[in-house]
């Protein structure tokens, strides 16, 4: 292991002297931001690892260096803090952080990034949530600074996650769709997963388990297979499918999996799914396959060598067996979990489940051993969250002292700023005087313009106010007219229907009678031409009278008589009649659908008329406040600009401003013509 380390140490200290002798001296700023990360990487890799011994020997080299160089200095600290909050001394490391001073000009911008990014990470740890934000906030600006996308992309998804951490739900939900965007325009792989999977816990954490489970499977499908990436998703993916599917369903989901990883490949990552499908078997009672299945992922995790993720599978494992009934095995593997795990708070967790073993197994001065190394190991828990709350405190006083001392050094500079002000103005006294003559003058005769154009403006508005009266009064005189017509047209297709319409059908009837009595008529085909004629009337009859009082309209509403007038005029082979509706479901006021479709009639009379089209499009679609009519033809156009004949346009147009609709027609001669009429609507 020492050897291993002065390799690294020696590793990033070799191009530093080369920098330091000046050699390839054209390329040194270059090299010296690579000499950098690397040293960065480094110590991230001996962090990652717990190797404290060879970070502290690779530190002492940094340290040697700093002397030399301002940006070996300033990086020697922020990994030395870095250190510090890994180790949990998370005060101590926003000291250091607090006192990094950067020059823009003079050190590396990757250490600008670092700082930041650094420094919000210990306020993450320590829950300081609106600190840890603007320092990752910071740290996202240095790094777009210095064109360093993929910290960028880094740092919005820290955002993202802190705002989640705060419950602050619809904020992460657009920065982790803003670092999605960002990321697919960027091919950016373990970018597009975390933001997905973010998106996904930002419903799953409302208890949106339907809709976070759509955003993990995507996640899943964009991981290509990376173990980390796809790791996450899939575990993610079955703690959504517990919810959304139940417990038998994640167990499938994890079997599937697990018969298409190929056998040797991610034995890290087969592992953790063996363990996820045990803790599922055991939350449908079947103890047994959860043994089975963890004493799977035991084996892999020894191969491995992972002593954190197998003390975590004894626990598990002890649970299981005691609620099988074998107290002894269940025993035996608590006291494993206990000797080989690092993790206070897991040795903690085995002391108390051994003691309480112990005790039911009536052992009980050896569970009151374990029950006293528990309180020990507890009370080292409580110091070590109580050391973090005061820490917390802390930085939230100094903070606070901070910012009341910048406010007074602002306060003073403020006072300052007034006095050269006012000592300005004594020395401009004499001069103000002298030009406020001129001033005055000047700001009465601006105030005579004023006056002038203020008249002008107000006869402009009387003027407009008193055509808009007209506007408003011409309006309701067309909705009294076409309100009379609609009452006219329903009168007439009553008489119609009630009094012509029965006589014609009492002469029909009567017809029928005389047909089977009369045997000599000699002009039979006269007789029944005559009766065919008769059925057309009685047709044309019923058709005048449903067209007039729009039977279909009063009783099922526009999108029906809409419908049954596509129905009417379709004709298979000449002409293809195409009817679009949306946002109908609902019921407008009488005047406005009759209005409306009397406008739609006109604009389809139109096109049969005139158009000698083969197609017809009817769009009606109604939004908040808005309905849309638009009619389009295939026809032969004409040209908006020249004089209508004909009364259709106007009809139309007088039927829209009674709606205050606006009317507009895009027409050229040989290509169709399209009628769209735009009308407002009251919720």
């Amino acid at each position: 292991m020492l050897m291993w380390c002065l390799r690294s140490v020696f590793g990033y200290v070799a191009p530093m002297i080369c920098l330091l002798f000046g050699v390839c001296s054209s390329d040194r700023c270059h090299a010296q931001a690579n000499d950098l990360r690397n040293a960065y990487d480094r110590s991230t890799k001996l962090v990652e690892a717990d190797n404290d011994a060879s970070m502290l020997l690779f530190l002492d080299s940094l340290e040697d260096r700093a002397a030399h160089s301002d940006n070996d200095k300033i990086l020697y600290d922020l990994l030395r803090a870095r250190w510090y909050r890994h180790s949990g001394r998370k005060l101590e490391a926003h000291h250091v952080f607090d006192s990094v001073r950067i020059d823009a000009s003079k050190h590396d911008p990757f250490l600008s990034y670092l700082l930041h990014y650094q420094h919000a990470k210990v306020f993450k740890d320590l829950e300081i949530h609106d600190k840890a934000r603007m320092e990752a906030l910071l740290a996202s600006a240095a790094a777009q600074r210095n064109s360093m996308a993929d910290e960028v992309l880094e740092m919005d998804l820290l955002v993202c996650e802190i705002d989640l951490n705060t419950a602050n739900y619809e904020r992460a939900l657009d920065g982790f769709h803003g670092a999605l965007e960002r990321s697919k325009a960027s091919k950016h792989v373990e970018g597009i997963c975390r933001a997905l999977i973010g998106i996904g816990n930002v419903y799953y954490y409302q208890e949106q388990d339907s809709a976070a489970l759509v955003y993990f499977r995507q996640a899943l499908g964009q991981a290509g297979g990376e173990p980390g990436l796809t790791l996450s998703a899939i575990l993610n993916i079955g703690a959504a499918m517990s919810y959304t599917d139940g417990a038998e369903a994640t167990v499938s989901f994890y079997r599937s999996v697990l018969d298409t990883t190929a056998e040797g490949s991610f034995p890290s990552m087969k592992a953790d799914i063996l363990s996820n499908l045990a803790s599922t078997y055991s939350d449908l009672g079947a103890d047994d396959k959860a043994l089975i299945e963890i004493d799977k992922a035991l084996e892999v995790y020894g191969s491995a060598r992972d002593t954190a993720s197998m003390a975590q599978a004894h626990l598990f494992k002890s649970t299981a067996l005691w609620n099988s009934g074998r107290k002894g095995q269940a025993l035996d593997e608590v006291l494993l979990c206990r000797a080989r795990t690092k993790s206070t708070d897991l040795r903690a967790k085995a002391s108390a489940k051994a003691a309480m073993y112990l005790n039911d197994l009536g052992r009980e001065r050896e569970a009151y051993a374990m029950l006293s190394e528990y309180a020990a190991l507890n009370d080292s828990l409580a110091k070590r969250k109580y050391g973090d709350g005061i820490a917390k405190a802390q930085i939230q006083f100094e903070t606070v002292d901070k910012e009341r001392r910048i406010a007074e050094q602002d306060k003073a500079l403020q006072l300052a700023a007034a006095e050269d002000r006012r000592k300005s103005l004594q020395r401009n006294v004499s001069t103000g005087i002298a030009a406020l003559l001129v001033v005055v003058a000047v700001l009465l005769w601006r105030g005579l313009q004023i006056r002038k154009r203020l008249a002008k403006k107000e006869h402009e508005l009387h003027t407009k106010n008193v055509d808009q009266l007209l506007s408003q009064q011409e309006i309701k005189s067309i909705n009294a007219m076409l309100e009379g017509q609609e009452k006219e047209r329903d009168r007439m297709a009553k008489d119609l229907h009630d009094r012509l319409g029965s006589m014609l059908g009492g002469i029909k009837a009567q017809l029928g009678a005389l047909e089977d009595r009369v045997e000599q008529v000699q002009q039979e085909a006269q007789f029944k031409k005559v009766n065919r004629l008769l059925d057309e009337t009685v047709g044309e009859l019923r058709q005048i009278s449903h067209d007039m009082a729009a039977s279909t309209l009063s009783r099922f509403g526009l999108e029906k008589a809409l419908k049954d007038l596509r129905e009417t005029i379709h004709i298979s082979g000449r002409l293809s009649v195409e009817l679009s509706v949306f946002g109908l479901e609902h019921r407008l006021e009488r005047s406005v659908e009759i209005a409306v479709y009397r406008i739609v009639q006109e604009l389809v009379s139109n096109v049969l008329k005139h158009a000698r089209a083969s197609e017809l499009s009817i769009d009606v679609t109604r939004s908040p406040g808005r309905l849309s009519v638009i009619v389009s033809d295939n026809g032969i156009g004409f040209d908006p600009a020249k004089p209508a004949e004909g009364m259709g346009l106007n009809n139309v147009r007088s039927r829209a401003a009674s709606l205050g609709a606006t009317v507009q027609v895009d027409s050229t001669p040989g290509k169709g013509t399209t009628v769209s009429v735009e009308c407002p609507v009251v919720e």
